[in-house]
């Protein structure tokens, strides 16, 4: 007897798990914008096809929850010296994100350590770029810094000094960044903020939005 097997069906394989966190503005609590963050192995991730994947999955899942406000989409600090604008722009574009709806999130630290290349290639190309800020190896904002960075992403992990951008002699290393941003008008963002006093107290000090359980508690 002769057996003819069933022709197996193509499976597509499972999208690549991710996680989105939500920021707020916080002077007025409203969803200010959203931040993809992929999860398992990164290198695998950010292949070309695996990530446009990923991104798209990640614009419907924000979609499907009524949200529409922009995205970025975070670069692990350890994948960025090997990645080229090119291949993220493409990827997406792949995904069908428009410039307006899309930004990418790079580590200041790799940029300080590596040169703006990467930051230099994705503006070149129409993306917004927000820089995960590292107290470190802070960036001057002068010109051309004004030019690739819209948004500033700090942590703060003392409370603020409501006080904080006010120009006065005596300023820390923190109050000085906030401070340079707002010069430069670049967004500034408080990485994480836990209760509604924090935002307000962090609005006063100059930061714009927030994001971590308070932002989320929003999506909930």
């Amino acid at each position: 007897m002769t057996v003819i097997p069933f022709p197996s069906r193509a499976v597509e394989p499972e999208p690549l798990a991710f996680a989105i966190g939500a920021r707020v503005d916080l002077r007025v609590g409203a969803l200010a914008s959203g931040v993809i963050r992929p999860r398992g192995d990164e290198a695998d991730a950010f292949r070309f096809t695996n990530l446009a994947r990923l991104i798209r999955c990640a614009r419907m899942a924000w979609k499907e929850r009524g949200l529409y406000a922009p995205l970025s989409l975070s670069i692990p600090s350890a994948l960025q010296s090997g990645l080229e604008g090119d291949m993220l722009s493409e990827a997406a574009m792949e995904a069908g994100c428009t410039r307006q709806a899309l930004s990418f999130e790079l580590c200041e630290q790799r940029l300080v350590a590596d040169g703006p290349g990467l930051a230099e290639a994705l503006r070149a190309r129409g993306w917004s770029i927000v820089l995960r800020g590292d107290n470190a190896c802070p960036l001057p904002f002068g010109t051309r810094a004004r030019a690739l960075y819209s948004e500033l992403i700090l942590d703060v992990s003392d409370p603020a000094d409501p006080f904080l951008a006010l120009e006065d002699d005596d300023r820390t290393p923190l109050s000085r960044r906030v401070l340079a941003a707002r010069a430069a008008g670049i967004v500034i963002t408080a990485e994480t903020v836990r209760t509604a006093a924090q935002a307000r107290t962090l609005a006063i000090a100059g930061f714009d939005r927030g994001g971590g359980p308070f932002a989320e508690a929003g999506l909930r």
